[in-house]
């Protein structure tokens, strides 16, 4: 069994549930448009189901698997990250918040600090935007 996949894999159910669970809190849509905990779910769902399949390779032996992750330092930081991100959501002041994530998630990834911080701000915007403006949706 490839430890490092199964260890990741469930880390990741576990995340995928846990936003699943916790869209199910929010309120739902009226007249058709997706409520405030349609996104969370969908993306748990869509976490819960890589997790799955990341689980399944994982049964192989070490040498075996046609999927390795080849930087579990950097997926467990983000992991991490993400976690805390979360834990923090229900706490307002989205914008800071997710540009502060999203900087060290980028350098986890290897991108140079002004590069981090010029996509954390632009995507952060853009998705905020996204949702107030376009989706009628608070974010804060």
């Amino acid at each position: 069994m490839n430890r490092i996949n199964a260890t990741v894999g469930f880390l990741f159910l576990g995340l995928g549930l846990a936003l699943f669970l916790s869209g199910m809190a929010f309120p739902q849509g009226i007249g058709g448009l997706p409520g405030a905990g349609f996104f969370p779910q969908v993306i748990g769902c869509l976490i819960t189901l890589l997790a799955c399949a990341l689980l399944y390779e994982a049964r192989t032996p070490d040498g075996e698997s046609g999927f390795k992750i080849s930087n579990p330092r950097q997926v467990l930081g983000i992991a991490a990250l993400l976690f805390v991100y979360l834990l923090l959501w229900g706490s307002g002041y989205f914008i800071p918040r997710t540009i502060v994530f999203m900087i060290p998630a980028l350098r986890f990834l290897k991108q140079d600090w002004r590069a981090s911080l010029g996509y954390s701000v632009a995507l952060t915007l853009l998705v905020y935007l996204a949702f107030d403006t376009g989706l009628n949706i608070t974010l804060e």
